[in-house]
């Protein structure tokens, strides 16, 4: 396969048929006919060509040996130099673990560092995983209010400290704010935390996905000593369409407390792990060829959340914030309205529109009153959503006529 230098993301690009059979977790395979989903976060896009073709090579010889628990020299080497290269963060391969996914990473670090009972301040509004992840360790997760543009206020944050306060969970960018926490936000946020003794685990699976002229900084790229408490988890499901997959990285500052979480983790038992396949995959994104993709990537983004806030802003009631990352986009709904459970229902029977309502199930209580559009689609199928989405919102109870 022949890697084309010029990457197209056009409604010809969209693999209907594919994603109608491949594409679940509330995508287009799990849809009735005629019903777009704008619904969870992957894109609809094919893999990078460069990525394709790594699996290609590597599957055509036909060994599928294991590879080292930690992960394949290819793939620690690959991330490694990626963070150093477009993250300014120093780390070398043997602080980098690959894991089953960013989820993955999650739900290990939480179980490393919590114990029965211990707290853990978790966002609110912020990916259910989160709290999920916290629960599943045994430990209780401590709701923390933050907004798209609210300043940091770290005496809320004192507030909700408590003796059994060990864990502070981090979404950079956040999703589904669409938020990119500045720099000085990161370092007042290490210096509290250090001073407290108060481990920071940092998701950047959205960290590829940035629109300038906002600036993403990494949790590994701050002052060493702030760097080296906490831990940064990423992922190839947002920025390089790999979710099916299941690869990811867990990062840290310090070589030694990566081989005590790699210890703990059941890799080396082979209970756990990530195919080699993946690694070659997620190896292949960081090729300059995959970054290049990445690139034009973006710049399509950026032309869709522009396309996708313009038709929002036309509609009377919403409540609207332009993401400075990501591909969603929330927004909040007419007060005194139909709920967001209520409006999702009825757009995808009567609208043939899938979205994400705010409930607490996915976001916390802080997502009450909102949906969440995904927008790592196509210009026409977009444009096609957005207009469903008007027309839902004209024929809503009490709604103007």
């Amino acid at each position: 396969m022949k890697v084309n230098p010029i990457y197209r993301f056009g409604d010809p690009d969209v693999p209907l048929a594919l994603l109608r059979q491949r594409a679940f977790n509330l995508r287009w395979a799990e849809q009735p006919d005629g019903v777009i989903p704008l619904t969870a976060a992957d894109p609809d896009f094919a893999a990078a060509p460069v990525i394709r073709q790594a699996v290609i090579d590597y599957a055509r010889d036909g060994l599928f040996s294991y590879g080292p628990a930690g992960g394949l020299p290819l793939f620690r080497r690959a991330v490694a130099s990626d963070l150093g290269h477009r993250r300014g963060a120093a780390v070398g391969p043997d602080g980098v673990m690959a894991v089953n996914s960013a989820a993955a990473g999650l739900a290990l670090l939480t179980r490393h560092w919590l114990q029965p009972g211990d707290e853990a301040i978790v966002g609110n509004p912020v990916d259910f995983l989160f709290g999920h992840c916290v629960k599943a360790a045994g430990g209780v997760p401590v709701s923390w209010s933050i907004g798209r543009h609210d300043p940091l206020d770290l005496q809320l944050l004192e507030s909700l400290l408590t003796p059994r306060t060990r864990l502070l969970c981090l979404c950079n960018p956040h999703n589904p704010l669409g938020r990119c926490w500045r720099r000085d936000e990161l370092e007042a946020l290490g210096s509290f935390c250090l001073e407290r003794r108060i481990r920071v685990l940092s998701d950047e699976v959205w960290s590829d996905i940035v629109y300038p002229p906002a600036v993403f900084t990494s949790w590994l790229a701050l002052d060493p000593a702030l760097a080296a408490n906490g831990a940064v988890v990423h992922g190839f499901s947002k920025g390089f369409g790999l979710a099916g997959l299941r690869v990811g990285y867990v990062a840290m500052a310090d070589p030694a407390a990566l081989a005590q979480l790699l210890a703990t983790s059941g890799q080396t038992a082979t209970v756990d792990g990530v195919a080699t396949l993946s690694q070659v995959a997620a190896a292949a994104a960081y090729s300059p060829e995959g970054l290049a993709w990445l690139a034009a990537f973006q710049t399509h983004l950026r032309q869709r959340r522009d396309q996708t806030m313009a038709a929002l802003a036309s509609i009377p009631g919403l409540t609207l914030t332009t993401p400075d990352a990501t591909y969603v986009a929330f927004v909040g709904l007419p007060a005194g309205g139909e709920s967001a459970e209520d409006l999702v229902e009825r757009l995808r029977h009567q609208h043939g529109l899938a979205l994400v309502p705010g409930s607490e199930r996915w976001f916390g209580t802080g997502g009450r009153g909102h949906v969440r559009f995904c927008f790592a689609t196509a210009e026409g199928l977009l444009a096609q959503a957005l207009q469903r989405f008007a027309a839902g919102m004209a024929a809503a109870p009490g709604a103007a006529g």
